[in-house]
């Protein structure tokens, strides 16, 4: 096997906070998380709505993901709970580990034209672990090609029709099954490596026009990484489990289920757990410190407000 190689993040993207940004976003987050997004000028914090960054939102899902894996990137005791958290992935044991923070591919092995994010990433020298975190949302996005573009000389043209068939872009005249694909990204290439899909056959719909074109991005992106460097990898979904949180509603429904079906789980691991499930692994890994048990209150204190908030 190849040296393992430093998975790190790559350009940032300040969204040039102000100081009182940062404080609103700093109060929002578990103290023991916060050195892990210094300096916090260059953090790639995520926007919405216009927003130059809604991190400081109590029900911000960034902001939970950096309780959570933040704390763990800067805990001394990470190489121990992170050893016990591949055993539980079926993923080899073994420091040292690092823990990234909205990292992408250095190397990106699909191509990609924006190269898929991914909200944590945790890697040693046999496993590499992605991290996708949810907090109020309801599932993972869809593929934007069957979206009518909204501007420009191809105003109101979509660049698919929604299957993985023959078919001919109307916008940039190139024919291929995926839109994608004609414009040279990979997916379908290593689709057929992480799911139950040939890319010899034709789809209708394609699977991955909607909501699972999130996870078929995350996954393919993952294994590509991984296969690249040696590793073994695997993919969590970390969720806030409480009522009326939709994710923890959606982890439960056909669909969910119809989709791990399809996952290739020779090739990666892929499951489902609840930030509260996270630290109490690490509390158990770690039970003389007593930073897991304060961030278990507060994770339980954010998601039972935001329920609460949700219910009213």
């Amino acid at each position: 096997m190849q040296a393992p190689r430093r998975f790190s993040a790559q350009d940032p993207g300040s969204r040039s906070l102000d100081a009182a940004r940062w404080r609103s976003i700093e109060a929002n987050l578990f103290p023991g998380a916060v050195p892990s997004v210094q300096p916090w000028q260059t953090f790639r914090w995520h926007s919405a709505l216009g927003n130059v960054c809604d991190s400081y939102k109590e029900h911000s899902s960034q902001a939970l993901l950096i309780d959570v894996l933040g704390t763990l990137k800067a805990s001394p005791q990470r190489d121990r709970v992170l050893d016990r958290l591949a055993l539980a992935l079926g993923l080899p044991a073994g420091g040292p580990w690092a823990v990234e923070l909205e990292w992408r591919d250095p190397d990106n092995w699909l191509k990609e034209k924006s190269s898929t994010w991914a909200d944590a990433v945790a890697a040693s020298p046999q496993a590499l672990i992605f991290f996708e975190g949810k907090f109020c949302e309801a599932d993972g996005g869809a593929c934007s090609q069957t979206r009518r573009i909204a501007s420009g000389r191809h105003k109101g043209l979509a660049q698919c029709n929604g299957s993985y068939t023959p078919q001919v872009n109307p916008a940039n005249g190139r024919e291929a099954p995926c839109a994608l694909t004609g414009k040279g990204l990979r997916y379908w290439e290593i689709v057929p490596e992480v799911f139950n899909f040939p890319n010899d056959l034709g789809y209708q719909p394609c699977p991955f026009a909607g909501p699972w074109f999130q996870w078929m991005r995350n996954l393919t992106v993952c294994w590509a990484a991984a296969h690249h460097s040696g590793r073994r990898p695997a993919f969590v979904l970390a969720y806030a489990d409480g009522p009326t949180l939709p994710m923890a509603e959606r982890i439960h429904s056909a669909d969910w289920q119809r989709f791990l079906r399809q996952v290739n789980t020779r090739a990666i691991t892929v499951e489902t757990w609840p930030y509260q499930a996270l630290v109490d692994l690490a509390r158990a890994a770690c039970p003389e410190d007593p930073l897991w048990p304060r961030l278990a209150r507060w994770v339980q204190r954010k998601i039972s407000n935001v329920c609460q908030a949700r219910q009213a």
